[in-house]
């Protein structure tokens, strides 16, 4: 079993070093009685008994009468004195007197031998007690003669009192051992107490921190490692905290500034995986993916040769993309690791650039289209007033109808001026609406009267249509006829140019209620508008149907005057929408916000 917890390692290792050296004390112990103390006894009882043996040998006779206080002197040696011819009767020793420890010395197999031979002899051994202890002794045969008898002094040596002290030496180590055990059990609960909880505090609260749960604080009771640690544990945490919600702020803003940006933001890693990625940058994976990609790589095949450049060569490189009619600028940047040595990763910048290019586009196609436009007029004027200069016209009616045209073609670069100029006021917000109420029949009836011949020469029918309810509106009348002015002629224009039986151009006028709108809508049913250039009719100098710009009618007009329908609509906090269907017609609608005109008379009389 593996042993994880700390404060259980500690105690382990302080009870285990603690039980080594105590019972290395004891084998110590238990070796030195057994070596030393046990033998120095016997050395000492030998040296005393073959004293009184001395005494026996010079004064047996003195040392028979002194017998008794010998052995009442003596602690632990006694001494026995027999005749051979008592010895001998008494075989089986049960009558000697003697006490139980020196009867079971006699009766020893090895005492009985000797005492049979009554040869001078010493024995030194042990023999087991009752309490199952071995008590060792010591026995010497002395033979002498006193009285002219031969005696035989038996001297034993009781060294039984030693397992009296080994005894005691036992209760003693059991004693010590259930302290020992009582001693661990205290110290492993004060360990667990003051260590082990301690740490596992510690450990948690370090997991949470790693969550980013700062709400749990280190407890500080002492002055000790551990609450020292739990004190930088806290201060740690506040650092980190504050860190944290730094870090949080800052990716926050990157994340918007990221995703809010225009420019397409793409990050590969090593293995071309898309890593992060914008909605711009998604948008452009979107207009240049060719078929399914798998989720995890999404990389388009021109991209991944990119890629695979940059990684290569660890150089930036930049390239123009087209995709379905988008054009991008397309920077590739390489990241490095930390020693700066090899490529983890790259980051794309994809740049939408189509509007720029697209009004380019536009803008040439202006030029061309004013130069054109201002040069046709400005030819006819100047080959008209050198025919009357000249008096290449002969009659009356021939000069009245060549200064007439002078002054049409006058006009027509006035109109183109004015709206070039309506627009950049329009644009840069210098723009002022003087509202009245507008009765929509007779706006709109005029409005048609402008056309009337126009219409007529193109076998157009115009119509109008109003809601019984609407037949005034508040409106800027100047502003909104430069709107209609546009859209009607645009219409009768288109309807011409598709040459139909029965053109129509109708005016229809009615109130939304669902949206709370007034929605004024002019339909026809010309050319159309192909759906590619549905999206961009109202931008500046854009204008449809390029491949029609060699006819004449299609190149009248410079691209600026939905634009101007726009800005004028939004102007008056609506907007200008665009339906139709290449070959059979168009719809402009224009929605205005509704206006009930009898609260705004109760305003104006408060």
């Amino acid at each position: 079993m593996r042993v994880t917890n700390i404060s259980t390692k500690i105690w382990l290792i302080i009870m285990g070093i603690i039980g080594l050296f105590f019972f290395t004390c004891i084998l110590s112990f238990r070796s030195l009685y057994n070596q030393s103390i046990e033998r120095q006894y016997i050395t000492e009882f030998e040296e005393t008994i073959l004293e009184i043996e001395n005494y026996v040998e010079t004064n047996p006779q003195l040392f028979l009468e002194q017998l008794d206080n010998i052995n009442n002197a003596s602690m632990h040696i006694q001494y026995r004195v027999f005749n051979n011819e008592d010895l001998a009767q008494q075989v089986d020793l049960n009558n000697l007197g003697l006490t139980d420890f020196q009867q079971k010395v006699i009766e020893d197999p090895k005492v009985l031998t000797i005492l049979k031979e009554r040869d001078d002899a010493q024995i030194v051994q042990t023999v087991r007690q009752e309490n199952r202890l071995k008590a060792p002794f010591i026995l010497r045969l002395y033979n002498f003669e006193a009285n002219q008898q031969d005696m035989l002094l038996i001297s034993f040596g009781d060294l039984s009192f030693l397992n009296e002290m080994q005894s005691s030496f036992r209760d003693w180590i059991a004693i010590i051992i259930v302290f020992y055990l009582i001693i661990g059990v205290w110290s492993f609960y004060y360990l667990r107490k003051r260590l082990g909880e301690p740490v596992t505090e510690l450990r948690d609260i370090a997991f949470d921190y790693a969550t980013n749960d700062f709400s749990r604080k280190a407890q500080v009771r002492h002055k000790d490692e551990l609450s020292q640690l739990g004190l930088a544990m806290n201060k740690m945490a506040r650092s980190l905290e504050t860190s944290g919600a730094a870090t949080r702020q800052e990716k926050e803003l990157l994340e918007n500034i990221v995703t809010s940006i225009t420019t397409g933001i793409l990050y590969y890693n090593q293995d071309k995986t898309l890593l992060m990625s914008n909605p711009s940058g998604e948008e452009f994976l979107e207009n240049s993916e060719q078929g399914y990609l798998p989720e995890d790589i999404r990389v388009p095949s021109f991209l991944q040769k990119k890629i695979e450049e940059v990684i290569s060569t660890s150089e930036k490189i930049h390239f123009e993309h087209i995709a379905n009619d988008y054009y991008y600028e397309v920077y590739i940047i390489p990241l490095f690791d930390e020693n700066i040595e090899s490529v983890r990763g790259v980051l794309v910048s994809a740049q939408d650039v189509t509007q720029e290019r697209r009004l380019d586009t536009m803008r040439i196609d202006f030029i061309n289209n004013v130069s054109h436009e201002l040069r046709t007029p400005l030819v006819m004027i100047q080959g008209y007033s050198e025919a009357i200069v000249d008096d290449i016209a002969e009659t009356k009616e021939e000069k009245q109808e060549m200064a007439k045209i002078i002054g049409e073609e006058s006009r027509r670069m006035n109109r183109m001026v004015n709206e070039m100029l309506d627009l950049s006021r329009v644009e840069s917000g210098y723009i002022t609406l003087e509202k009245t109420k507008v009765n929509l029949p007779q706006f709109f009836n005029q409005l048609f009267s402008r056309f009337s011949t126009m219409a007529s020469n193109g076998n157009v029918a115009l119509s109008l249509d109003i809601q019984p309810d609407l037949e005034t509106y508040i409106m800027d009348r100047d502003k909104m006829d430069q709107v209609f002015v546009n859209l009607v002629n645009n219409a009768i224009r288109h309807t011409i140019m598709a040459d139909r039986e029965k053109g129509q151009v109708k005016i229809k006028v009615y109130l939304d209620v669902i949206v709370d709108e007034v929605l004024m809508e002019v339909q026809d049913n010309g050319t159309g508008i192909p759906e590619e250039d549905i999206p961009f009719v109202f931008e500046r100098f854009y204008k449809a149907d390029k491949s029609r710009a060699t006819q004449r009618d299609n190149r009248i007009g410079t691209g600026i005057g939905l634009s101007l329908v726009k800005n004028i609509v939004e102007a008056h906090e609506g907007y200008a929408e665009v339906k139709s269907e290449l070959g059979k017609g168009s719809s402009f609608i224009v929605h205005m916000p509704y206006i009930d005109e009898n609260e705004i008379d109760i305003e104006e009389n408060k």
